[in-house]
């Protein structure tokens, strides 16, 4: 309560942030934004997000009740990809994994890990990590005790 909001789900990994939301929301600047919400739109939405609203200066992503991913125009001079950054999409189960991994490669990311278990990183992590068309470092993540 308060500052917090709950997660939609209950976690099943011990520890204490799982269960909290503690980033509101995020956002990347991209260079070419016509193209870069056609991607989103397609890879988002086996994990349950679809465009929300769209204007010449911005686009948010979500469900009806929660926007929690945007992107933003930039120049195309400007730096909008930062050193060692990236986005973690929550995933329902492995499945949309990998219909996110899939659809992505699809519409021009690069694949850096494919759908997989991650033991190293925990028995219960199974995802996956690309690279969106501007250079944005993108994951795709489900925790179960399946996961592994």
């Amino acid at each position: 309560a308060g500052f917090f909001r709950p997660c939609s789900r209950l976690s099943i990994r011990s520890h204490w942030w799982s269960v909290l939301v503690l980033i509101d929301h995020c956002s990347l600047g991209v260079k070419d934004f016509e193209r870069a919400v056609a991607f989103y739109s397609a890879c988002l939405g086996p994990l349950g997000y679809s465009l929300q609203r769209m204007t010449a200066a911005e686009a948010a992503f979500g469900v009806e009740a929660d926007w929690g991913f945007f992107l933003y125009p930039v120049a195309a001079t400007a730096s909008s990809v930062g050193e060692r950054n990236h986005v973690a999409f929550r995933a329902q189960n492995r499945d949309a994994v990998v219909a996110f991994h899939r659809t992505a490669i699809a519409n021009g990311a690069t694949s850096i890990r494919p759908p997989d278990g991650r033991p190293d990183i925990s028995p219960d992590y199974f995802g996956a990590v690309l690279v969106d068309p501007e250079g944005h470092i993108l994951e795709a993540v489900v925790w179960s005790k399946a996961a592994g």
